[in-house]
């Protein structure tokens, strides 16, 4: 495999790794802030019809990011055939680089990029 392919692989690789991240930690920040919201309405003692409105607006933020979040690592699979369509096997923090690697064609976090015998 030529060598500017294989940087390439690993460019993708790191970058959908940070989009992974960044999808989990928006989500789960969202439904902190919303948690914080609905306790600090609590602790004020106002009624429940305050903040109403902000808090929908929430619920719907928080399923956007879980939603976001969700397309992310469904993109794994396709990854992972277009990796096998390309003949690169498995790269990454979650498994070695080893041509032949028997994770080949097996469901497991994205593999991306090695150069295959």
């Amino acid at each position: 495999m030529p060598r500017t392919r294989l940087e390439v692989a690993r460019e993708v690789y790191q970058v959908f790794r940070d989009a992974e991240a960044a999808a989990e930690l928006s989500a789960a920040a969202i439904a902190r802030c919303a948690a914080t919201l609905i306790e600090a309405r609590a602790k004020a003692h106002l009624p429940p019809t305050v903040g109403s409105e902000i808090f929908a607006l929430m619920a719907k933020s928080s399923g956007s990011a879980f939603d976001a979040r969700h397309a992310i690592v469904s993109a794994h699979p396709l990854l992972d055939e277009l990796a096998a369509d390309l003949r690169i096997v498995g790269y990454g923090a979650d498994k070695e680089s080893v041509p032949n690697s028997p994770f080949v064609g097996a469901r497991s976090p994205m593999r991306v990029v090695a150069e295959a015998a």
